[in-house]
């Protein structure tokens, strides 16, 4: 499959998450590649118009809205965030995403996760895993991305999850480590930077059926 895949230039993409801190990044930079970008969106008429951008309203926990939004043969990227209404939303959301990505013969997915979710876990300092342990909101974030990160794996399609470290809004850098622990990287990264990376992975399929820990 991984053979395959690379060979294949990325059609229209459908994007969960869209709107979000680093979802909406996303968009604007496959937007400059000419890319047709769908976003589904809870909240209608969330940004102005442009060409080859679709907002489509709906919610990721409702399968039919999913039916609407996802393409036959398109390529998702899932950059959910959690939900304080629903603690399990990121994998709800993407159990339903790989369903309709069955129905409509869709392979490749990229799914945004975060370092310390599944056995990544094991990685963390002390301090790190007290702190999540100690915020309810943090806890049940890095629970329900291991939840999401096995649903992902399960599936038969060519997924990527990438494990970025802490998000900050620093500048885009263009320099980061791939699956790298050594003296010097901060373990930071920049929301840009990590938005580059999606968008590199979904035309180069380095990562295929692989999770990329990225830091800087």
């Amino acid at each position: 499959m991984k053979e395959n895949i690379r060979e294949r230039e990325p059609g229209n993409i459908t994007i969960f998450g869209g709107t979000g801190n680093v979802g909406k990044i996303v968009v604007e930079k496959l937007l400059s590649t000419g890319k047709i970008v769908k976003v589904l969106t809870r909240t209608p008429s969330v940004g102005p118009e442009q060409r080859n951008l679709r907002f489509i309203t709906g919610d990721v926990l409702q399968v039919t809205d999913m039916q609407k939004c996802i393409g036959v043969d398109d390529s998702v990227i899932i950059t959910l965030g959690f939900n304080n209404s629903s603690e399990d939303t990121m994998s709800r959301g993407t159990r339903n995403i790989i369903a309709v990505m069955a129905e409509k013969k869709c392979s490749r997915l990229i799914c945004l996760s975060a370092h310390g979710a599944g056995e990544s876990w094991n990685d963390m300092p002390d301090g790190f895993k007290e702190m999540v342990m100690n915020d309810p909101v943090l806890k049940a974030s890095f629970k329900d991305h291991g939840i999401q990160e096995e649903i992902v794996k399960a599936s038969s399609l060519s997924w990527t999850i990438v494990r970025p470290t802490e998000i900050v809004a620093t500048p885009e850098s263009g320099n980061f480590a791939v699956n790298s622990y050594h003296d010097g990287l901060t373990y930071q990264i920049s929301k840009y930077d990590v938005a580059q990376f999606i968008v590199d992975e979904l035309h180069q399929n380095n990562y295929v059926r692989q999770i990329a820990m990225i830091t800087s």
